[in-house]
């Protein structure tokens, strides 16, 4: 049972941030780079949309709102160790899942 995907005004902006950062690294792709980073997001969003609680909590889950369970989905764009985190809830009641961030694992958790 696929799950509708909504992006919040942070996650789109994260979105946003990152392309345009890699659109300016030019000595490693440039806009190339910035499409399959886009790509490949695009890609975990639908798998997240299809199949959301198969993946684990987020560092945040709780320190928030312990009544709303955050979650994380990795996803890796390309061979390295490092990954990027998208940070979401489920809503089971209306069938969403919300994006809320997404953010380079090296980042510190946000609260």
């Amino acid at each position: 049972m696929k799950f509708e995907l909504r992006l919040s005004s942070e996650a789109e902006r994260s979105i946003e941030d990152q392309q345009l950062w890699y659109e300016d690294d030019e000595k490693n792709g440039g806009i190339q780079l910035a499409k399959r980073w886009l790509d490949s997001l695009q890609t975990a969003l639908t798998t997240l949309a299809e199949h959301p609680e198969r993946h684990g909590f987020a560092p945040e889950n709780g320190r928030w709102n312990p009544e709303i369970p955050i979650r994380q989905l990795r996803f890796k764009p390309w061979k390295t160790p490092s990954a990027w985190r998208v940070l979401y809830v489920v809503d089971p009641d209306l069938m969403s899942v919300t994006v809320l961030q997404i953010r380079h694992e090296k980042r510190p958790p946000l609260f």
